[in-house]
């Protein structure tokens, strides 16, 4: 049967006869058996070589035939040289399991990334390793979504949130998918930090653009979360403990496998008053994740077989009936299916289910009740085929059934009860042309069945990026592609914190959320360590998914429609060396929304943006880190002046608890009105103890060194300024076993 499958899935593919020979396998860590990603196999004497992927696999073709060095490295790791032997028509299999770098008092490094292979044809794409991310002071604990809020052209709309936006979109127009799942609630504590838990995390793959075609179903960026597999050699263990949680960790070997499992609760809901300014934060939350890995070459050779599950659940109860509370919850699973196939061929089959509830309760205050309800199951089917000339041909086949149920009632008192399903059928297939040193091109097309949509049921998603580098150290690149989106989230413009932001899937009446992205950039590396590049970008939005603000009876519709665009440029440049790095970028965009024939600045429109980034590694493995950034002022609506509305009494005959006169505002133009600058430094040190049998990573970290007033908000019944985070010192221990 296996051998059935393996002609049939080859046939489309075998176009070619082999007259070299070729070098494939797997480049693994030798202390936990699991995958090393990006390490560069070269073979020396020639211009031949590759870098692994996230399964830590690698292939090379073309290779000529006889004795060859190969050379295997990574940062981190001890450089290996290898000699092997290339046959004919033949597939060698070479594995490989590299060796740490000794970590000892002098030789202590921070991770970084050497220069990559500049001929990749991938743009708007940045490699965030777990380093990188316990780099970044968070004064609660590492945190992954944190750690994007210093990448050029990403911003938030305050201290008191991990929500971020991409390049003039919308936080919904971003997927954060974790083993091909995507999480639809990716925040704990009303977004103050992520629901994943560095624990799990390896590296995160950051595409804030122009991605190509084996990824869709958002207009402005893909998170995709690459978690680690458990130990594969011994059993081990940790517990961590910060201001807000606590939480443990354990892994292991299994028969042909290996286990990872974590856990994260709450604690002293207290403790979070003070990041709100002393405000009432009845915080309860916890997550729990786990991950089986298995491969026996008696079962199917080179063949790899993962399942996960994901579970985390947030309350947020104020025990006062004044004011609202608030529920949310996530459940994902999924089932992996990695296969490295006899011929150049090798494939990635996922099957995912994800589901996500969130309710606000309104208790005694004059707001209305709303639920929100999703439901997810993907199946994703993979193939990636590569020639003699080291071009690689890809195609894929993604089928996602989604659900939604929509409940609530708007100002008006005009009620939301609405069910949608969507079937989406999805098939593309891209060329990567590599075969040429100096010129690489990545070109596909994805074509989707949106079953929802009765207005627009087939989009056509056209890509390509391009490369060309005239010289090993300057790299050209360009990106033009089309992207879509049949799911959207809901909000308020409105509203200073939007809280409730509820999925839905586009009604049939509506046509899918449309982009094209146009990027152009430049990668220049003085030296090996120091790198510059600017990118430019230009994002016309079509078919925004917006709520109908002006319902006022059931027969107008709950939705409608709207157009956007957004334009800048992104400075950056990176500086590692072993003991010390400094990251620093500026951005300058603008970010415009149109909807009901009024154009203006949605409000997390962000004009300039610096940041800057620093790390040491100094006497006795003392590291201390340095994050210092900047961005204009957010634009708001303000309020003109104030009307007694006339409220209507109740089929009771009873006057609604305001009375019959109820001050209301009256708003001035959306969004033409601008808060302060913001600013704020945060500084961190940290230092890892082995004492007797475990090890003690210890962090202290300093919030807002200076004390900036960076204003959030104003209330505006009383005029009351709320400022985001004061000054504040946090202490985080991890213990490893």
């Amino acid at each position: 049967m296996s051998r059935f499958l393996l002609v049939f899935i080859s046939l489309p593919f075998l176009l070619y006869s082999q007259s070299t020979g070729t070098l494939r396998g797997f480049i693994t860590d030798s202390t936990n058996g699991g995958s090393v990603i990006s390490a560069n196999i070269l073979l020396l004497g020639t211009k031949q070589g590759a870098a692994s992927d996230l399964q830590g696999y690698y292939f090379i073709p073309g290779i000529k035939t006889g004795k060859q060095i190969v050379r295997i490295s990574n940062i981190g790791y001890v450089t290996r040289e290898i000699e092997v032997r290339v046959v004919k028509n033949t597939i060698t299999q070479l594995n490989v399991a590299l060796v740490p770098a000794s970590i000892t008092l002098d030789e202590v490094s921070i991770t970084g990334q050497r220069r990559p292979d500049m001929n990749d044809p991938s743009i708007s794409i940045e490699q965030i390793p777990l380093q990188q991310i316990k780099s970044v002071p968070a004064g609660i604990e590492a945190d992954m979504l944190r750690a994007l809020k210093v990448s050029p052209g990403v911003t938030s709309t305050g201290d008191i949130t991990a929500r971020y936006y991409v390049r003039g979109g919308g936080s919904d127009q971003n997927a954060v998918v974790i083993n091909g799942t995507v999480l639809y609630n990716p925040f704990h504590a009303l977004g103050l930090f992520s629901v994943v838990d560095p624990e799990m995390i390896k590296m995160l793959e950051f595409y804030k653009g122009g991605f190509t075609s084996e990824y869709g179903g958002r207009l402005s960026s893909i998170l995709n979360v690459v978690t680690r597999d458990g130990n594969k050699n011994r059993f081990m263990g940790t517990a961590a403990a910060s201001t807000m949680s606590g939480k443990m960790s354990f892994e292991g070997p299994i028969p042909g496998g290996s286990f990872l499992f974590t856990g994260r609760k709450s604690y002293r809901p207290e403790a979070v008053q003070k990041f709100l300014n002393n405000r009432s934060a009845p915080f309860e939350f916890y997550d729990i994740s786990f991950k089986l890995n298995y491969s026996n070459p008696n079962f199917y050779e080179n063949g790899w077989f993962t399942v996960h599950g994901f579970f985390s659940d947030d309350k947020i109860e104020n025990n006062n009936p004044a004011k609202e509370d608030y529920y949310f919850s996530n459940a994902n699973y999924g089932l992996n299916w990695y296969q490295v196939w006899a011929s150049p061929l090798y494939s990635n089959m996922t099957f995912t289910y994800s589901t996500f509830e969130g309710e606000v309760v309104p208790n005694k205050t004059s707001s209305k009740p709303r639920k929100n309800i999703i439901a997810d199951f993907t199946s994703n089917w993979d193939f990636t085929y590569i020639f003699d000339s080291r071009d690689e041909i890809w195609t894929g086949f993604h089928n996602k059934i989604l659900t939604t149920e929509l409940y609530l009632t708007n100002l008006f008192g005009s009620k939301t009860d609405m069910k949608q399903r969507g079937l989406d059928m999805i098939g593309y297939v891209k060329y990567k042309l590599l075969r040429f040193e100096t010129f690489k091109l990545d070109g596909g097309i994805r074509l989707n069945l949106v079953s929802a949509s009765e207005k627009k049921p087939f989009v056509l998603e056209p890509r390509l990026n391009i490369t060309y580098n005239p010289i090993p150290i300057l790299a050209f690149r360009l990106g033009i592609g089309r992207f879509s989106q049949n799911l959207t989230t809901l909000s308020n413009e409105e509203e200073l914190i939007s809280i409730f932001e509820p999925w839905v899937v586009v009604p049939d009446y509506l046509k899918p959320a449309e982009a094209t992205h146009f990027i152009g950039g430049i990668d220049y590396y003085l030296t090996e360590f120091l790198k510059l590049s600017v990118e430019g970008y230009y994002k016309d939005i079509d078919n925004l998914v917006d709520i109908n603000e002006l319902k006022y009876t059931s027969l107008d519709p709950d939705f409608v429609q709207a157009d956007g665009r957004s334009y800048g440029v992104d400075f950056a440049f990176d500086f590692f060396l072993q003991s010390v790095f400094f990251k620093g970028s500026y951005s300058l965009s603008y970010s415009y929304k149109k909807k009901d024939g009024v154009e203006y600045h949605p409000r997390y429109d962000t004009r300039h943006a610096v940041n800057l980034q620093f790390g040491w590694i100094f006497w006795d493995g003392w590291q201390f880190n340095a994050v210092w950034r900047f961005s204009s002022g957010l634009p708001f609506t303000g309020i003109a002046g104030y009307y007694d509305k006339w409220n209507i009494p109740d089929p009771w005959g009873q006057w609604y608890a305001q009375g019959q006169y109820d001050p209301s505002f009256l708003y001035g133009a959306r969004n033409a009105q601008r808060l302060p600058s913001y600013h704020r430094l945060d500084i961190s040190l940290s230092k890892s103890f082995k004492i007797f049998f475990a090890k003690i990573d210890l962090d202290v970290s300093l919030l807002n060194v200076y004390d900036r007033k960076n204003i959030f908000y104003f209330v505006r019944d009383t005029g009351e300024r709320v400022d985001m985070l004061p000054f504040i010192p946090s202490a985080s221990v991890r213990i490893e076993i």
